[in-house]
């Protein structure tokens, strides 16, 4: 079944890191990443991800909250996949770094993000319909859910970076 991400919006980790501990969940990757997401209206988001050792261009779809990654492309350059959404008649980039620790947990992921050093979110990567499940098991069924990509959470928030693409 295909997996959708489902964020939640948190002031810190440890509830969930109780619970991980608890159940003796490993850690099962980590990274950090810098996304540019293409600047355009509503919630669907087309973004350049550059992890390490390579870079990929994501379109997700938003439905519901959701978000389901519909297409990776894979880049040989940062300045490659700039060119891709530039040629895709993208004007700018929302820029937006990322920090990560993965999870695995019942067929899924259970992921803690911070964003831009700061902002704390888990995403709930699992099919569709299981999300509200594996939230209560977190402690997140009463958790404020973040419906809109994270660029428009921080432009909302007046913390958004962001550059033009020449």
């Amino acid at each position: 079944m295909k997996h959708q991400e489902k964020k939640y919006q948190v002031e810190s980790f440890d509830q969930v890191k109780k619970v991980l501990d608890r159940l003796e969940i490993k850690k099962s990757g980590e990274a950090v990443t810098n996304h540019y997401y293409g600047q355009h209206e509503g919630n669907d988001v087309t973004k350049l991800v550059e992890y390490k050792d390579k870079q990929a261009i994501h379109i997700l779809k938003e439905k519901e909250g959701k978000f389901d990654l519909v297409e990776s492309i894979k880049m040989e350059s940062v300045e490659d996949g700039l060119k891709w959404l530039k040629d895709k008649e993208y004007k700018g980039v929302d820029l937006i770094k990322m920090a990560n620790v993965d999870y695995g947990y019942k067929g899924g992921q259970v992921r803690l993000y911070t964003i831009d050093d700061w902002l704390k979110s888990v995403i709930l990567d699992y099919p569709e319909g299981e999300h509200e499940v594996i939230a209560k098991e977190f402690g997140l069924d009463q958790t404020e859910v973040i419906k809109i990509p994270y660029n428009k959470q921080l432009e909302e928030m007046g913390k958004l970076r962001s550059k033009q693409l020449d």
